[in-house]
């Protein structure tokens, strides 16, 4: 299996935030009036649609709101007696009760209650199940997480969600859950381009150590002929599942960054995925040596564009361990990328369990300072990833460069890298 991530093996979460067992009845009731579980309380449901988010807190019997925003899940289900909720950063299989659904007795209905601030943006599923879930061992082992992928195997998104599903990295629909007072920027699809899917090209970047990497360059609209660029790493990803290109569209039509290409570089399999966004940093010259003038130059001039050779024009963007890689990539290569954004970076790297052998902070203590941009975004509830994130932008500051920082309501997520990850690209190219 690909070496562990540096998510936390625990929900360590603030007060107020994560499972509120003792409400769930309490959530059943706020979802609709009348019978609970009966084909009317189903209607209403359906009709408000789900999950529910109750800002002031759930309401009790014969008083005003609890004072804790709460989000309520729920699903219906009368096959099984079980429903766990896999919702990301507030429930954990290292605490599968947390996450496990109230059935409620003699009805379909399973229902959870959560603690969660404005703007938590997560994916999550239901596994319905016909016994509790139990680990067959201690939580990071290879045993555990096989055990998982196939708990994961049979989730299902929400059917009373009523927005689009994601698309994991695992090629499993999730639904999202997207609060108000999230920051980021609000997309709005730009009218009138109907060329986007032209201004898309998929190419095979054939890498001198015999790697055939698919790359797909996403160009901006207008006729500007010199480009910036921005390589975004898990490229399938914003390519296929979670789509990049309306919102590159909209920061280019609103004039929030300069006219710039997307190079959008896919991560072949997981064991290729590790071995270069958490290797040597062979990986990292041939993306500043190779396929920019060997790949994206030549593709761009064959369409009248000209890719411009400053680090100032040119980003690197990630998530998790491409997040890792975006930054170490502006470190070791100042003099192609001048700014990267990192989403949930691995900065506990190479070794989750040595904090005090943090390559990149013991490369921050003693580099000299740069002119760069540093882009930082991580969850709040990632455990010891979280910590590591704030330890690097603290380090960064202290050495007088710019960084811009974000903590999120949520946890290690494709759903909110989406969100947010267009703010970013504007606080590292605009």
């Amino acid at each position: 299996m690909p070496p562990r991530s540096g998510r936390s093996s625990r929900l360590d979460l603030p007060a107020g935030t994560g499972r509120r067992p003792d409400a769930d009845t309490r959530a059943a009731r706020a979802l609709a009036p009348g019978a609970i579980g009966s084909d009317a309380w189903w209607d209403a449901v359906r009709a408000a649609g789900a999950p529910r988010w109750f800002p002031a807190g759930l309401p009790h019997d014969d008083g005003p709101p609890d004072g804790v925003p709460t989000l309520v899940l729920v699903h219906r289900d009368a096959d099984h007696p079980h429903v766990y909720a896999d919702l990301n950063g507030l429930t954990d299989r290292s605490e599968l009760a947390a996450g496990t659904l109230h059935h409620v007795p003699g009805t379909d209905v399973h229902v959870g209650a959560f603690g969660v601030p404005p703007g938590y943006v997560a994916s999550y599923a239901f596994v319905p199940t016909d016994a509790p879930l139990a680990s067959p061992a201690a939580r990071d082992t290879d045993t555990a997480r096989t055990w998982w992928l196939s708990v994961l195997a049979a989730a299902r998104p929400d059917p009373l969600h009523p927005g689009a599903h994601l698309v994991d990295s695992r090629g499993a629909a999730r639904s999202v859950v997207d609060l108000p007072g999230r920051g980021g920027i609000q997309h709005v699809d730009p009218p009138d381009l109907p060329d986007r899917h032209e201004r898309t090209v998929a190419l095979v970047w054939d890498r001198p150590d015999g790697v055939a990497q698919p790359v797909w360059l996403h160009l901006p609209p207008g006729d500007d002929h010199h480009l910036g660029a921005v390589v975004v790493l898990d490229g399938r990803m914003w390519a296929e599942r979670v789509p990049l290109a309306p919102h590159l569209d909209a920061l280019h039509v609103r004039g929030d960054v300069p006219p710039t290409v997307a190079v959008l570089v896919d991560s072949v399999d997981p064991d290729r995925r590790a071995a270069d966004l958490a290797g040597t940093d062979d990986y990292l010259d041939l993306l500043a040596d190779d396929l920019l003038p060997r790949v994206v130059a030549p593709a761009l001039a064959d369409r009248g564009r000209r890719l411009v050779d400053d680090p100032a024009r040119t980003a690197v963007a990630g998530q998790s361990y491409g997040g890792l890689a975006a930054f170490r990539l502006v470190a070791h290569r100042p003099d192609r990328f001048g700014a990267s954004v990192s989403q949930s970076g691995s900065f506990w790297w190479p070794d989750l369990d040595d904090p005090a052998g943090r390559a990149m902070a013991a490369w921050l203590r003693t580099a000299p300072p740069r002119d760069v941009r540093t882009v930082v975004q991580v969850g709040a509830y990632e455990g010891d990833l979280t910590e590591a994130n704030h330890e690097l932008v603290a380090l960064v500051r202290a050495r007088g460069e710019h960084v811009d920082a974000l903590e999120v309501p949520g946890g290690h997520d494709w759903a909110w890298w989406h969100r947010h990850l267009p703010a970013a690209l504007v606080q590292a190219l605009g």
